[in-house]
């Protein structure tokens, strides 16, 4: 995929999201905190806490190698996150580059952005490659593992520990079951087309 493209907000369109930045999920509640992970050479994976919960979102192949951004297949599992967890997130949050976004692609690592939302505001836009050491490092290590701790989906806790080898942490693996059978379609036409009937179908999905 062109680098021009792979920006966050598409990573999470193609997820399923609504957006990176402007979800209701994050702005329609106190206080939110969003972790996007691009592993070079693993599915990428979004984590979402807000008081109480961790939503977990984890691409099935990498949304990186597409030949453009289009709607891909996830697994997605919700868990209930102690008061003492989401707090220990907030006072781990120590920004380690300027705000904004993440600037182009590393080789070789886990570029991650990070938003902090308070009152439907983003307050904190960072990011960085976390590797084993350092502040950011830190962070990205403890959301990993509360998110893999408060969920019961195989295929995410598995997605997260893939993801926690970037930052020098061991989680463990698990059977994952069967999964179903799954029909992919492929919608050809202009762009504008394109994407009307993308809304449509992912509007008929939600509904």
């Amino acid at each position: 995929m062109r680098t021009d493209k792979y920006t966050s907000e598409a990573i999470c369109k193609c997820m399923g999201l609504p957006s990176f930045e402007a979800d209701p999920a994050c702005c329609n509640v106190p206080e939110a905190i969003r972790l996007l992970l691009m592993p070079s050479f693993h599915p990428e994976v979004c984590l979402t806490f807000v008081e109480g919960k961790v939503s977990v979102v984890c691409a099935r192949f990498q949304i990186w190698r597409q030949f453009e951004p289009r709607p891909s297949l996830t697994d997605r599992a919700e868990g209930t996150i102690p008061a003492a967890t989401f707090a220990q997130l907030r006072s781990s949050m120590v920004p380690v580059t300027r705000p904004g976004a993440v600037p182009g692609i590393v080789i070789d690592g886990m570029p991650s952005d990070l938003l902090h939302f308070q009152q439907g505001s983003v307050v904190l836009w960072t990011g960085g490659n976390p590797g084993a050491k350092g502040d950011f490092s830190a962070f990205v290590t403890l959301a990993l593992v509360s998110a893999w701790e408060h969920i019961s989906s195989s295929y995410c806790r598995n997605a997260l520990a893939e993801a926690a080898e970037y930052v020098g942490k061991r989680l463990p693996r698990e059977q994952e079951p069967q999964r179903k059978p799954t029909v992919e379609t492929m919608v050809l036409g202009l762009p504008e087309d394109r994407e009307q009937l993308l809304d449509a179908l992912r509007k008929h999905h939600d509904g």
